[in-house]
């Protein structure tokens, strides 16, 4: 049941968690997902998420008008204070009626760490919406969720914990192979709901409103996971994040560059280990980003002129199969190569994750 606007209202605030693997089209979604309820005179607020500073998502967020705000430096369950501080500022703020929370894509365990201690200490604040997780439907049948790998065995607990399940980019599969990854997923989570979804259309999207919407709330409970296996699998990935200064000359084509810069980086590394990658260049005259998944290049919003010229700056997040010192000597190579003009680099960090260590693990 759909929900109107006079039930959206009241004292408590709807929390909606959508997670997923690096580059499922999280973030496009959730914007896509905020500009429809926005649409609809419902108030939305977005909380972002990464591992460090410097984050393309809020800057994405913040372009397009929405009201949002990040916690770095960790994931949301080990961070639940930051988290929960975030939520109260954006109520204060703006008075949202939805929070849409978008943990970082290498999460898991988000039911133990994130919904029940919500549940439990804030259930007269919020309602939480069923957690949903969302899956690249192509990357899933390339890469499947064997357990005896690190990787599949985080993006098999994902699956596992999932109360809904969006199964992404259904346009880049046939129906035949969309039915191979749905038949996965049942077999890891019979009792999950999965939608269909294509952010080329409208395939699945109402289907996703009306979760989000909607009067259910989450209810399942947390799920096994062995936290030696998931702090390994989170420090495969190297995550390096910059802020660029640059100077344009009149008529830098941004997409060109933002192709050279994406391309020249994946290159350095061998084809699948670039598990997300994504830019946003500002200047006085545009905004454009841009993400590579696995050698997939896309535009995920241009705003203003094609053409970029004077003073602006360049966001990079790489997430990478990678020791951070060669993500670090590649991504810099990557920038040298590509982008004329820069000043200086503002902001530079690059890791691997430390061992997830909860704020909170509730079981029940």
């Amino acid at each position: 049941m759909t929900r109107t606007l006079g039930d959206l209202i009241p004292e408590k605030v709807r929390m909606v968690i959508i997670g997923g693997f690096l580059g499922a089209g999280k973030t496009t979604l959730i914007t896509r997902m905020a500009k429809e309820l926005m649409s609809s005179k419902v108030n939305v607020g977005l909380i972002m998420n990464d591992q460090a500073d410097a984050l393309v998502d809020t800057q994405y967020s913040h372009a397009l008008g929405l009201d949002s705000c990040e916690v770095s430096g960790g994931c949301f369950c080990c961070r639940f204070p930051d988290f929960m501080k975030n939520a109260e500022k954006l109520i204060d703020a703006s008075k949202p009626q939805m929070v849409i929370a978008e943990p970082v894509g290498s999460c898991t365990d988000l039911l133990a760490t994130v919904v029940n201690p919500l549940k439990a200490m804030y259930s007269e604040r919020f309602e939480v919406a069923p957690l949903i997780i969302m899956v690249d439907a192509a990357r899933a049948l390339s890469e499947g969720f064997d357990r005896n790998q690190l990787n599949g065995y985080l993006r098999r607990h994902q699956v596992c914990e999932a109360e809904v399940i969006v199964l992404s980019k259904a346009d880049l599969v046939t129906p035949e192979q969309l039915e191979l990854v749905r038949s996965a997923v049942k077999e890891i989570n019979p009792a999950v709901r999965t939608i269909t979804y294509s952010s080329l259309g409208e395939e699945g999207f109402q289907e996703i409103m009306g979760v989000v919407n909607g009067a259910q709330t989450s209810d399942r409970r947390p799920t096994d996971i062995d936290y030696s296996l998931y702090a390994q699998a989170e420090a495969e990935l190297g995550w390096y994040n910059s802020t660029v200064a640059v100077e344009l000359v009149p008529r830098v084509d941004a997409f060109v560059l933002g192709r050279r810069f994406l391309g020249a980086l994946a290159d350095k590394y061998p084809a699948g280990d670039v598990a997300h990658a994504k830019i946003m260049l500002v200047t006085p005259v545009s905004a454009m980003k841009m993400s590579c998944v696995q050698g997939r290049l896309t535009v995920d919003m241009a705003k203003g002129s094609r053409f970029a010229e004077g003073r602006g700056q360049l966001t990079v997040n790489a997430r990478v199969i990678s020791s951070p010192e060669d993500l670090r000597r590649n991504a810099r190579s990557a920038l040298s190569e590509t982008v004329p003009g820069i000043v200086e680099v503002e902001v530079e960090e690059c890791f691997s994750p430390s061992p997830p260590k909860p704020f909170h693990r509730m079981k029940e």
